[in-house]
């Protein structure tokens, strides 16, 4: 018997294998990109700090602010009414207000480093509710499958109508074809996945749905989530609008230009490993993208105080529903 096993046997900790090379070498590249983009962020702030458009402070530029963080809020209430459709499909029936403090307690796990404390969140506050962690974990992969295939529709029309008028010669005019194609993968990618694992891994999706077979998402179900994925872009999008045009007196800014424009920076931010909330991700390819549009210094100050109102909107969030947080019932299960 080798010194090992019998140290494992006498009660003592085996030592834990090392992280692969390429493990940390994923990691190292997720932080060099996080540093990056959080740098060129940092470097436009601090010099172009003195250029950014002046803010004529006064009631008009609060009521702005304010409608700011309130549009940023709506993305809480619409996570909310998504989980609650995406559990139902599979039996599980959650009151919408008790979704929607969940999420509203979750969603700052967010900006904990990984980006996944909100995932995590939801799973922990959820199983605390009754729900079974699996069907948690189920929907939010089809809810994330589906939000990256909405924002590659918005990234791909984005790119053939926008990008390439701002940045000449930018887009190769193969690379939309390419993101279509992935964007429609993503959204029937939680149709194929589930039937797969429900045939390939019978055992697993039990697991997954406390003894029973996970279920596929319906039709309507699917556009109803899509257009609420959708409808969430064109809100955050009209928020950049709105602090361009009566925040820095921006004129004649286009609503489609600004959503479609959002769009790419919010799932950049999103992908990026590491990134928390998608800080200095989202804001760096703001600048980058907003910047031949509305010019440098109010793409500057846009995405800034859209990050500050982001934050405030998701801390508000967190605020009341830890406030108004019910004593948790556990959700009728409907199936047998």
């Amino acid at each position: 018997m080798t010194h090992a096993s019998a140290s494992t046997l006498n009660g003592e900790a085996a030592p834990r294998p090392s992280r692969s090379a390429r493990y940390w070498l994923l990691r190292g590249l997720a932080l060099a990109l996080l540093l990056a983009s959080c740098g060129y962020f940092g470097y436009h702030l601090w010099d172009n700090l003195h250029q950014l458009p002046p803010i004529e402070w006064g009631w008009s530029a609060v009521g702005v602010i304010a409608l700011a963080v309130l549009g940023c809020l709506t993305s809480v209430p619409l996570i909310a009414l998504m989980w609650q459709l995406l559990l139902r499909d599979q039996g599980v029936k959650l009151p919408y207000r008790q979704a929607l403090q969940i999420i509203a307690v979750s969603q700052m796990g967010k900006y904990l480093p990984g980006n996944v404390g909100h995932f995590a969140g939801r799973v922990l506050l959820g199983s605390q509710a009754g729900i079974p962690a699996g069907k948690t974990i189920a929907t939010m992969a089809m809810e994330t499958f589906w939000v990256l295939g909405i924002s590659g529709i918005f990234a791909v029309a984005a790119l053939l109508f926008v990008v390439n008028d701002l940045h000449e010669g930018l887009v190769d005019t193969s690379h939309p074809g390419y993101l279509a194609a992935v964007a429609v993968t993503m959204l029937i990618a939680p149709f194929l996945a589930v039937r797969v694992v429900n045939r390939l891994l019978p055992g697993l999706s039990r697991k997954l749905g406390r003894g029973q077979l996970l279920a596929e998402p319906r039709l309507l179900t699917a556009m109803s989530v899509a257009g609420l994925i959708a409808f969430s872009f064109v809100v955050l999008g009209g928020v950049v609008e709105l602090l361009a045009a009566e925040l820095f007196q921006h004129p004649e800014i286009d609503l489609l230009e600004m959503v479609l424009l959002f769009s790419v920076s919010w799932t950049a931010g999103f992908l990026v490993p590491g990134s928390p909330g998608g800080i200095g991700v989202r804001e760096a390819v703001m600048i980058q993208l907003m910047g031949p549009a509305i010019g440098l210094e109010t793409a500057l100050g846009v995405a800034l105080v859209m990050r500050l109102c982001s934050m405030g909107a998701d801390a508000l969030a967190f605020g009341v529903g830890l406030y108004f947080r019910p004593r948790q019932q556990a959700p009728e299960d409907t199936q047998p």
